[in-house]
């Protein structure tokens, strides 16, 4: 074995040698700038090719000719009328939003309100050089609102207002309350010695503002929201048709803030009619007549060889499982039958029925193939679901093809929220509690509910009776006053089932929002309406610009699926321990 000496000489020795390290790059070296032999994909024996299309079915030739022409014939019906509750029915044109005729509910008197239509009318009369009686006005229509302690935004609004602005809500009441020969307003102009022909035109301007501004119900019985399912419910009619059925769609269960096709079902039972009913109608036949036009879709496979495909569909990356028919569907639809569809554009107008007769297609060969509604051949008796077709209530085994485009608003803008309320279910209190997240504000706008439910004045602190005591008994615990207890009651009549009955802790105040305020004095809500999941109710300014250019402002209302149970630490006859500190 060497020694170290030896070892290290021969480590240098070896490090000493000196390495080449060389790369090498493989490229193409094409023999020509010409690639139109490399495109022509030339195949040497053709009975290959002919075999792979024998394979996939291609020599399978059937006498299908392409479509060139279509004619559609449908009837149109125009709704004229629509149901609220309680069996009020009212006109009604595609002038103004369906969501707006059906939503729209009566402003109440609010300190915001009252400011902003009381400085309309003062700008109303300085214009006009009327600023010596604005005191008068402010004597008597002064803004006498209660504002809460907790509504801190209402009581700086109070504070600037008071002694510079009157009531504008006040004063628009006695404007249009009528007082024998004129109105209250023009017999106060009178005692106060005020020239009635000077603010005359005022007051017509000043109510034509406030209508132009927000829309509301001619009829305050025309609201079809249902506290007691805390959804809109109403109906759309045509008028009396003849030789035919007069057609209503029910919109019975509509929350959702927007109107579709699917918000309605038929109903041929229900007849709603005008007082006083116009004469019968006739149908409008349509005759429509279309170049079919191929569907096409990203991604769908090409007929031809050399066609390139986007790939922005990818079918094979489809999860599916047994059970996933709407994914097999899709891929089967995508893959085999993509390129045997044709849209037909159907033109059609707002606020109409359509019922679609038959069609006819005339294909390249010239022959005509008359196709008629799907569903009324007994071969397909089976088959009861379809898309965009009303359902018929009168008659399940019915396949109807009724479809109404509803004059539905596109886009609105909303506000936000004026009030909030969340029911949910608190099982170990077994009960239900509404709570109000968010409450008017005199200010015009929503406030915290828990910021509106602080107390005046703090509980005292407890204090034992001696120093000797263990133990104390809780007759009962409390909650924020902005959760309002529903309690289970019995239906009239029945064992079994339970509605929910609004109620009130002791003490507590009632609430501050009109979503639980609505119904007086006993609020009942179905019980199947709260699920376990909860619900949230909100009201909020809802602002859209329709087709004549008008601009409707409107409150409306919406449901949503709430976040789940809740607890409120609502518990009784309890035994607590006293804390030393206590004692």
């Amino acid at each position: 074995m060497p020694d170290v000496a030896t070892r290290t000489k021969l480590l240098r020795t070896e490090y000493r040698i000196p390495t080449i390290t060389a790369y090498n790059r493989l490229e193409a070296m094409p023999r020509t700038v010409n690639f139109d032999r490399s495109l022509r994909a030339e195949v040497r024996d053709a009975m290959w090719m002919l075999t792979r299309q024998w394979q996939f079915g291609e020599f399978q030739g059937e006498d299908a000719a392409s479509a060139v022409t279509a004619q559609i014939i449908g009837e149109h019906t125009a709704m004229d009328r629509v149901r609220f509750p309680k069996n009020i029915v009212s006109e009604y044109d595609e002038s103004v939003p369906l969501e707006t005729h059906a939503e729209r509910e009566t402003l109440t008197a609010n300190l915001f309100l009252a400011v902003q239509m009381g400085r309309y009318f003062v700008k109303l009369m300085r214009a006009k050089g009327l600023d010596a009686a604005i005191g008068k006005f402010v004597d008597k229509y002064k803004l006498a609102y209660a504002i809460d302690r907790n509504d801190i935004e209402g009581q700086l609004l109070l504070r600037a207002s008071a002694g510079r602005v009157f009531d504008g809500f006040l004063l628009l009441r006695d404007i249009n309350t009528s007082n024998i020969a004129s109105t209250v307003f023009e017999s106060w102009l009178v005692a106060e010695g005020l020239a009635v022909a000077s603010f005359r035109p005022l007051a017509v301007a000043f109510a034509a503002w406030h209508q132009r501004n927000y829309t509301q119900p001619a009829n305050a019985a025309e609201g079809c929201w249902l506290p007691s399912q805390l959804e809109y419910q109403f109906a759309v009619a045509s008028p009396s048709v003849v030789q035919h059925p007069q057609k209503t769609l029910v919109a019975d269960q509509y929350s959702e803030g927007h109107l579709d096709w699917y918000s309605f079902d038929l109903d041929q039972r229900q007849e709603v009619a005008l007082d006083p009913d116009p004469a019968p109608v006739a149908v409008t036949e349509q005759y429509s007549s279309f170049i079919p036009a191929p569907i096409k879709f990203k991604g769908m496979p090409l007929p031809r060889f050399w066609m390139m495909e986007d790939s922005q569909t990818d079918f094979g990356k489809i999860d599916t499982s047994a059970t996933g028919l709407l994914h097999l569907l899709l891929a089967e639809f995508g893959l085999i039958y993509s390129n045997d569809w044709f849209m037909l554009p159907y033109p059609l107008s707002i606020n109409i029925v359509c019922e679609i007769q038959n069609m006819v297609i005339t294909d390249v060969f010239g022959q005509h193939v008359l196709v008629r509604p799907a569903g009324r051949g007994p071969e397909t008796s089976w088959h009861r679901w379809t898309m965009f077709h009303q359902s018929d209530r009168s008659d399940d085994t019915r396949n109807t093809n009724v479809f109404y485009l509803a004059p539905a608003i596109t886009k609105a803008l909303e506000s936000d929220p004026l009030e909030e309320i969340t029911m949910l279910r608190d099982e170990m209190a077994n009960m239900v509690w509404g709570v109000e997240s968010i409450v008017p504000s005199q200010a015009g706008r929503g406030a915290s509910g828990m910021e509106m439910a602080r107390l005046e004045n703090e509980p005292a602190p407890f204090v034992p009776a001696g120093n000797t005591a263990a133990i104390r008994y809780v007759l009962g615990t409390t909650v924020p006053e902005n959760w309002i207890p529903f309690i289970p009651v019995h239906l009239p009549g029945s064992d079994a089932e339970m509605r929910l009955q609004r109620a009130r802790l002791p003490g507590a105040k009632p609430p501050k929002g009109v979503l639980l305020n609505e119904a007086q004095p006993v609020y009942f809500i179905n019980e199947e309406e709260v699920p376990r999941s909860g619900i949230s109710v909100q009201r909020s300014y809802q602002r859209t610009r329709w087709l004549n250019g008008k601009t409707y402002l409107w409150i409306g209302r919406s449901k949503e699926t709430g976040k789940g149970e809740g607890w409120s630490n609502l518990v009784f006859d309890q035994i607590q321990d006293i804390a030393p500190t206590d004692a």
